[in-house]
């Protein structure tokens, strides 16, 4: 089992029977240093005190793991307000939000949208924006998507 895989199980045990859910895990090197970086979300988003309890707790767990034997910095954040749509079950859930969509290729002209997910019908999304002051609905295959992202509307 992978570092990730563990922190992983780790995490998610500890968000049991809260208000938590674990909604990612990294463990990166950047330059010479190592992080672990573990993203928790609940509705209405994170607090800096909830993310002071939770690296508080995990700490705690993973030395009395100790299965990583680099020395790392551990960050406890939120994966934030554009936070990346992973699946479809997210973007299924992410119906009525405001997103960015990047395309493979040309979809009705463009390859970028910046619009709201109407419906999620199979693998097809359905997402209307403007274009200049016409607002416009076009629908998207699922695997078509190069990425999709929750956005901030302007």
């Amino acid at each position: 089992m992978s570092i990730v895989e563990k922190v992983k199980a780790i995490a998610t045990k500890q968000a049991e029977n809260t208000e938590f859910s674990l909604y990612d895990v990294e463990y990166v090197k950047e330059g010479t240093e190592y992080f672990l970086r573990i993203y928790f979300d609940k509705d209405g988003g994170l607090t800096l005190d909830d993310c002071v309890l939770l690296s508080e707790k995990l700490a705690e767990e993973l030395d009395k793991e100790d299965f990583i034997s680099d020395k790392y910095y551990l960050e406890v954040s939120s994966p934030g307000i554009e936070r990346d749509l992973r699946d479809l079950e997210e973007v299924t859930n992410s119906v009525g939000k405001h997103v960015y969509i990047k395309t493979y290729e040309k979809i009705d002209n463009q390859k970028e949208f910046y619009g709201d997910i109407l419906a999620v019908e199979g693998e097809e999304i359905t997402v209307e924006y403007k274009d200049k002051a016409r607002v416009k609905k076009s629908t998207i295959n699922y695997s078509k998507i190069a990425k999709i992202r929750l956005a901030v509307k302007f």
